[in-house]
């Protein structure tokens, strides 16, 4: 089948660009000696794991109970769970550390007491990082406080929590309007986790597993201070247009994008058939590019420079088009396909059932996203 045979809107990935990014981080974090192991939040999807474990990622980050019991049916061993737990999710993740190592994020003694309360019941260990703020301000623990060693203390008591280290997530580097302001906080989160590093060895508790890491800073920070020793970025196996505009690649980097046909021709506007539902109502990088729209245009599959025009407003299964007075698709008509470099490639992935898989012009494949939070997955063995 070939591209424009697809039924729009359809979620393309470019199968050549998407090996491309996979291996360079790969070669990245063997460069650095550091661990890879990727957020897959991103693409939810068995084949595109299995091609970063195939190129050495073995272990995977996840963001939901859903995705790790999904990629946890599919193989894989070793998942860290990288966002602090609310109360009912820990029956759950207690019970899949007894068929696969485990890992899971607290930041409050109250996370570690209900832990503490499921494993004992269980008799399950799981591992255990301590979530560190170091800079972003949204979870974490305060790197410079008594309470970050105290919380380490009482984690390392427990009998079934098994004190594995810490983890921060410098998501702060969304906001920089430079390269150089990434590679600073780039920076910034090395050095606070080599602080508190050294601050948890000097009580005794000297972590196994420092981990960082989001595609910005590890797209962009020339080296990687040896206390590290794993890295977490998600986007990068797609890239999209908020890392463009933050300058952590470039559109020849980009391997996802929607398809979408034309409704109308409207003289000034296109009217498509990828609204909200197809491309989510993320801005993207507002704080570089106030005029952004929900996402880049581009006449063909090369994806090298856009048309100029932006999608400036999105309904449900509506996007609008605003034409530029000497834009390429003045001439378009009903039908005619065109291509979106979605904001947000994470989101957008999100709300579909599946991958087109595409080289040249042709559809080689089509993957599964596995998308659902499906509750039933964790219905026997209770």
């Amino acid at each position: 089948m070939l591209i424009d045979e697809l039924q729009t809107p359809a979620l393309l990935l470019d199968r050549n660009r998407l090996h491309s990014n996979i291996t360079r981080m790969a070669k990245k974090a063997e460069a650095n000696d550091v661990r890879l192991r990727p957020h897959i939040k991103t693409h939810k999807c068995i084949e595109v794991a299995n091609l970063q474990r195939s190129e050495g990622a073995s272990s995977i980050t996840v963001s939901t109970v859903w995705e790790a019991a999904a990629f946890a049916t599919s193989g894989f061993d070793d998942i860290t769970l990288a966002v602090p737990m609310v109360r009912d999710k820990v029956e759950y993740v207690v019970r899949l550390a007894k068929s696969i190592t485990m890992n899971v994020l607290v930041d409050s003694a109250s996370h570690v007491e209900w832990l503490d309360r499921e494993t004992t019941h269980r008799e399950a260990e799981i591992g255990v990082l301590i979530k560190v703020d170091c800079g972003y301000h949204r979870c974490g623990v305060d790197p410079d406080s008594e309470y970050l060693v105290e919380l380490a203390q009482k984690i390392d008591t427990a009998k079934w929590l098994d004190f594995r280290g810490i983890l921060t997530h410098a998501g702060h580097a969304y906001d920089a309007t430079s390269v150089e302001q990434i590679r600073s906080v780039a920076q910034q989160e090395q050095n606070v986790m080599a602080r508190v590093t050294k601050r948890l060895a000097d009580n005794g508790l000297g972590p196994e597993v420092v981990s960082i890491g989001s595609t910005p800073t590890m797209s962009l920070a020339p080296a990687i201070r040896d206390e590290i020793t794993e890295i977490r970025p998600g986007n990068y196996v797609f890239y999209d247009y908020d890392q463009v505009g933050l300058g952590s690649c470039s559109y020849t980097d980009c391997a996802l994008t929607v398809l979408a046909s034309v409704i109308g021709n409207y003289g000034d506007r296109l009217v498509i058939d990828a609204g909200a539902t197809a491309l989510s109502k993320d801005l993207g990088p507002v704080h570089v590019d106030a005029k952004n729209g929900y996402g880049r245009v581009f006449l063909d599959g090369d994806i090298v420079e856009p048309t100029g025009d932006r999608v400036v407003s999105v309904s449900q299964e509506h996007g609008k088009i605003r034409l530029e007075p000497e834009s390429p698709l003045r001439e378009a008509r009903p039908r005619d396909c065109i291509r979106i470099l979605p904001n947000h490639s994470c989101l957008t992935a999100n709300l579909f059932d599946s991958y087109a898989v595409y080289s040249g012009e042709t559809i080689v494949d089509s993957w599964k996203i596995l998308r659902q939070r499906d509750r039933g997955i964790f219905a026997t063995n209770a």
